[in-house]
């Protein structure tokens, strides 16, 4: 029960941050705001950590 607890809880951290990253590039996008190369190279890589995450827990949360 308590690995099905883990799982759930890597899985909503991993769909919040690809959210989160989402929703700051395309507000800013929409807001007609230059964001900083440094911080669109940041979102990127936060979605990118994020992503394997969310597939394998996502595969996880399936399976059981």
């Amino acid at each position: 029960m308590n690995n099905m607890k883990t799982i759930t809880i890597l899985w909503s951290i991993a769909l919040l941050c690809i959210s989160i990253a989402t929703l700051i590039y395309a507000g800013s996008n929409i807001a007609g705001i230059k964001l900083p190369d440094i911080c669109i190279r940041i979102l990127g890589i936060v979605e990118l950590i994020a992503l394997p995450v969310l597939v394998y827990t996502s595969i996880k949360k399936i399976k059981k």
